[in-house]
């Protein structure tokens, strides 16, 4: 029997990367967890955030955002980054947190966080107390340490070790084993019609 718990935003797990709106003179940070690749041609990022965020503001001015896949072990960074408001508080005086150019746009990367994500927003639409932002992935940076190989693509996700967020119970947590193969484990359901 399952119990029926409401319309409730629990998707699990989700990312919880830091976005960063703004130039390398002027730059504002926040963790966001409704965040997703919603397309891959373009290759297209949408997140959600209040219209009161800081740092949606520095976004709209550039038309560009960058998305920093922070470690787990830097849990503690990415809650304040949540909690604290741009407007009053520098972040990256606060954490530590290096900022560093980007390749393609004015919106610089976060230096600390081992994969970063550099787009360019093509649309926003409202949703309810949120705005959607759409960006196209125009650049992605990744340490060598990340990549299963040096002159490869794929990211060693065990090393990579991204925080994950958990809604509902409010924790961050990691990822676990690996399980199975995608687009491998399922053949063994399919025919030849298939």
């Amino acid at each position: 029997m399952k119990k029926l718990i409401g319309a409730v935003e629990r998707l699990f797990p989700m990312p919880c990367p830091l976005v960063v709106g703004g130039t390398m003179e002027q730059a504002d940070t926040l963790a966001v967890a409704w965040i997703n690749v919603v397309a891959s041609t373009p290759p297209t990022i949408a997140m959600g955030l209040r219209e009161s965020r800081h740092t949606l503001e520095l976004i709209r001015t550039n038309h560009s955002f960058t998305v920093n896949i922070p470690r787990a072990d830097m849990a503690d960074v990415v809650d304040y980054c949540g909690l604290a408001t741009g407007r009053k508080t520098d972040k990256f005086a606060a954490t530590g947190l290096t900022l560093t150019p980007s390749s393609l746009i004015d919106t610089p990367i976060i230096a600390e966080c081992p994969y970063n994500i550099e787009c360019r927003v093509t649309s926003e639409t409202q949703v309810g107390a949120y705005v959607l932002v759409l960006g196209e992935i125009v650049e992605v940076h990744a340490e060598q340490a990340i990549l299963r190989d040096p002159d490869g693509d794929v990211i060693d996700i065990e090393a990579l070790d991204p925080l994950c967020y958990i809604a509902g119970s409010r924790e961050y947590r990691r990822l676990g084993e690996r399980v199975a193969t995608a687009f491998e484990a399922g053949k063994r359901f399919m025919d030849d019609t298939d």
